[in-house]
This record gives C-alpha cells, structure tokens and sequence, in this order.
C-alpha cells in the first residue's frame, strides 16, 4: 500500500509539472505576425537601401521570379528591373527616395505593405514626386517575396 501511495504521488507530481509548463516553441498569433510584419518592413528598407545604392543583388533576392511591377505591366520584368539597375551599379540615381506612413497588413502566408514614396531631384531638392506605392508579398518555404508592386502618381509638390 506505502508503495502505491508513494507511485501515484509521484505520477501526479509528473503529471503536473508536465501539464503547466507552456511549450517554448509556441507562439502567439501575434507574436507571429508581429515578427512577420517586421520582416517586411526590413525588406522594404533593404529594396530602398537598393534603390539608392543601385545594388542588383537586392532585387535578385527580394523579388519573385515573376513579379509584377505596376503601371509598367508585365514586360517589365524582374530580369529587365535588375538588368537595368546592373547599368547603372554603384551609380546613384538623379534623385533621393524617402519612404513614409507605411502600413503593413498580414494576411497568412500573403503580406501588403502600402506606404508613400517621394522622389527629390538631386539637382533641384525643391522639385519632388510622391507616389502611393502597394506591394504584394507572398511568403513561399519560409520566405518572403515581393509578387506584385504597384505605383500611383500622386501630387507633384516643391518645398
């Protein structure tokens, strides 16, 4: 009898240190996609980083091998995009881009990032371009690709 007692004190006393831990691995939903929403916020800073250093081997990396780059349509391809940023490598561009008010939006394995870009002219600082900017991606084996952009002019402003 000692013995049975001893057993099923020690049964319970495994039993429940095993049932009130909580798992290490498990996260929270929005943990989750707070982590993923991070993730595309840095892609986006990387893409910009890109952009004003002329680096190909961020779009090679970032884009999806047919993403879609709007209004340009769909001959202007992810080869042509990182053809013509090969041109002009290590060359900045005739204007200075800052992003601003992005919003990034999770939806399962898809991701939206909507955010204003504006464009100042090296030459002439004052003249600037904005434009609302959409971009679409889609995570595939653990990684995040940029599937579908889309620019829309907005108002062109001096300062």
């Amino acid at each position: 009898m000692r013995s049975f007692v001893l057993l099923a004190t020690t049964f319970l006393i495994v039993a429940t240190a095993a049932f009130s831990q909580k798992s290490a691995v498990s996260a929270t939903t929005d943990e989750v996609s707070q982590k993923d929403e991070q993730q595309i916020r840095l892609l986006e800073a990387e893409m910009l980083k890109g952009e004003m250093n002329s680096d190909p081997v961020v779009f090679e990396k970032i884009l999806a091998d047919d993403c879609l780059n709007l209004p340009a349509g769909p001959d202007f391809t992810k080869a042509k995009l990182v053809e013509g940023v090969h041109k002009s490598q290590g060359q900045a561009p005739p204007y200075i881009a800052t992003e601003e008010d992005m919003h990034v939006y999770m939806l399962g394995d898809t991701a939206i990032a909507m955010y204003v870009k504006e464009y100042a002219v090296r030459a002439n600082p004052n003249q600037v371009d904005r434009q609302g900017l959409t971009d679409v991606f889609v995570r595939s084996a653990g990684t995040w690709k940029l599937k579908i952009s889309r620019a829309s002019p907005l108002r062109k402003t001096e300062r």
